[in-house]
């Protein structure tokens, strides 16, 4: 039994892995809930409670630094509000549109919009719609770490 439960939730973290870079599967989450349930039951044998809480935390932290991420680039280079707001309505709307490939131009367009509503020059607005893409590169690295620590260290608290 424990056999068959850790190969299927290697590969569930495998596939939550690929999230990290491909939002319409769950990354982090997947993986966090995946250990979660793994802890659940074996009765915390090998994935102890206090594991499945740095786990949380650090999954929390990630979503954090993954919302927050592209919102500070763009504002470190001077975004306006509808800058900022632009770039939300368009990964929403790109990703609905476009899945992620529309996530990722979504954010970029919606942020140059938004800075030509402001009133800003286009060179300006298009720097801006690269620090949201910066941004999101960045979650994406922020995210892909957090995840491979947390399957490394549940592959070796599971099998060594």
């Amino acid at each position: 039994m424990n056999t068959i439960l850790t190969i299927i939730a290697i590969i569930c973290m495998i596939i939550g892995f690929f999230g990290v870079f491909f939002p319409i599967i769950p990354g982090t989450g997947l993986i966090f809930i995946v250990t979660f349930i793994y802890a659940l039951l074996t009765n915390f044998k090998d994935i102890t409670l206090t594991t499945v809480i740095i786990f949380a935390i650090l999954t929390s932290f990630s979503f954090v630094f993954d919302y927050l991420a592209s919102i500070i680039t763009t504002k470190k280079v001077g975004a306006s509000t509808k800058g900022i707001i632009g770039m939300c309505l368009g990964a929403i709307i790109g990703f609905f549109l476009f899945n992620i490939i529309g996530l990722i131009i979504g954010q970029f367009i919606g942020a140059i919009i938004g800075e030509l509503l402001s009133n800003n020059k286009f060179k300006k607005s298009v720097n801006i719609g690269l620090a949201t893409f910066i941004g999101y590169l960045l979650g994406i690295v922020f995210d892909s770490i957090i995840a491979s620590i947390i399957i490394f260290v549940f592959i070796i608290k599971v099998l060594i």
